[in-house]
């Protein structure tokens, strides 16, 4: 994950983590992540920060919201992997 600072602390936090997704989702799964950024934003930890500018987060915050960005990234590619041979989207 990139560090804190290299993240535009005048971004929303819903943009951070669109932008995240996007760097981690393989091609293919990219369309997903706006979907994908809502269902991390339902996270009852994260749910009162996604209305925030990342710079308004402390540090814990914004890793709590960076973990379930990957905990939500990996499911996705893992399931992409087990379902690809049955052709059923995943989002």
């Amino acid at each position: 994950m990139r560090s804190q600072r290299e993240i535009d602390s005048a971004a929303w936090v819903r943009d951070v983590v669109i932008d995240l997704l996007l760097k981690t989702l393989p091609l293919e799964l990219r369309a997903a992540a706006p979907e994908l950024a809502d269902r991390v934003g339902e996270h009852p930890s994260i749910k009162r920060q996604f209305g925030k500018r990342w710079g308004d987060l402390s540090e814990g915050e914004g890793n709590i919201i960076a973990r379930e960005v990957g905990v939500i990234a990996r499911g996705v590619i893992e399931g992409a992997g087990a379902m690809a041979a049955s052709g059923e989207r995943l989002y």
